[in-house]
């Protein structure tokens, strides 16, 4: 029989619903999972408490408590950014094993001390969500540039769109200066491209917009599922608050070997629910991922006769991950038992299917987003070794 390994979730918005669905159905769809995760604790935000109840979770008000508990042994944390520090810190320093939600922090200096503090503890896991990495058709993406089977990398291009950031989207966090459409949703694409083609910018040009510079804030978010994701639009309305932070960012930069790149995030692109993907060019063919065809890879050889691009269907035998059945269609919770899967093997000192996010990947691209920052606050293009 599987060890057990007690799971303590810090916060139950979207992503702490989302993960307490996986650790339950993890070792059930894994038989080979050597660590069976239970559901141990929560810890809720005042707002949260509520729906964590009628879920039957024993939610706490304590952070610390819940953080210190000696039958706690895994710590999830799926707070605000802002939370993130303070939360990972306590957790290492009570000999947690810690999977946060991305980005890892908010400035660069606190994830280089969690970085640090997680690298003097390799008995320990640091993991973080960058949950795209759990999609079959990257890891094979990943494998067909490890191959070098169109050879060198010319130029890239990075998205991921969104569109829930109109005129009536009312305040929350992700509208301060914790959030943001750079770290929301930035952080993915620079990460998938690391992932993917080994390589990070070392050197970028960037611009950042605010469009709605006031939104008003909700007194309530409710308590249901339903409500938190409508953010609260038909609770109480407040005063109107300041925006703090980008609605949308813009990168040009340069990568190891020559090639160059681009990347674009918003929130304010219509009809584009939750768009992320990439184009990568090299010398013999290309490869392509949309999010919105997230069960394939598209893939352009120039050596073959025959021009145009074939699409890979990744969710067959072979592809890394196991579906019920070949061609039943992946979608964002499977991704999510495939990362805390993941996580079951790296604490089990078993090998990964494909390498997790560590602490310092999350920290590269923590540097990456203080670059971008720097860049358009002082109109210049930047070097990456000057942020690390």
């Amino acid at each position: 029989m599987a060890k057990t390994l007690n799971v303590s979730i810090l916060g139950y918005g979207m992503m702490g619903t989302v993960r307490a669905v996986a650790y339950e159905a993890v070792s059930r769809y894994y038989t080979n999972c050597p660590i069976k995760p239970v559901l141990y604790q929560a810890f809720t935000l005042p707002v949260e408490a509520e729906a964590a109840k009628e879920s039957g979770w024993d939610a706490k008000s304590d952070l610390d408590a819940v953080i210190t508990d000696p039958g706690c042994d895994y710590v999830d944390v799926c707070l605000p950014n802002a939370m993130h520090y303070d939360a990972v810190m306590k957790a290492l320093a009570a000999g947690k094993h810690v999977f946060c939600e991305k980005p890892l922090s908010v400035t660069v200096d606190e994830a280089r001390e969690m970085m640090t503090a997680a690298e003097a503890k390799p008995e320990l896991l640091n993991a973080v969500n960058f949950i795209y990495r759990r999609c079959p058709s990257n890891v094979y993406a990943r494998q067909l540039v490890k191959e070098n089977k169109f050879g060198k990398l010319l130029e890239a291009r990075s998205f991921y769109n969104q569109s829930w950031g109109g005129p009536d989207t009312p305040y929350s966090w992700r509208f301060g200066k914790a959030g943001g459409t750079l770290g929301d949703l930035g952080s993915h694409a620079l990460d998938m491209l690391y992932y993917v083609t080994g390589m990070r910018p070392i050197e970028l040009c960037a611009m950042q917009h605010t469009h709605i510079k006031e939104r008003r804030d909700p007194k309530t978010v409710g308590s249901d599922l339903a409500a938190r994701m409508n953010r609260g639009a038909d609770g109480p309305q407040g005063e109107m608050v300041k925006v703090e932070t980008d609605d949308a960012t813009r990168i040009m930069y340069t990568l190891p070997g020559g090639a160059i790149g681009s990347l674009e995030c918003t929130r304010n692109a219509w009809g584009t629910e939750n768009t992320h993907g990439y184009e990568l060019y090299f010398e013999n063919g290309a490869i392509a991922w949309n999010y919105d065809d997230v069960n394939y890879l598209k893939i352009y050889d120039a050596s073959k006769p025959e021009r145009g691009w074939s699409r890979v269907l990744s969710n067959r035998g072979g592809f890394a991950y196991p579906s019920f059945a070949d061609g039943h269609m992946y979608g964002y919770r499977d991704f999510t038992v495939n990362a805390c899967y993941e996580n079951m093997l790296k604490i089990a000192g078993a090998d990964e299917v494909a390498p997790i996010a560590t602490f310092r990947d999350a920290y590269n691209v923590e540097c990456t987003i203080e670059a971008v920052r720097s860049s358009w606050e002082n109109r210049c293009w930047v070097k990456l070794a000057d942020f690390t």
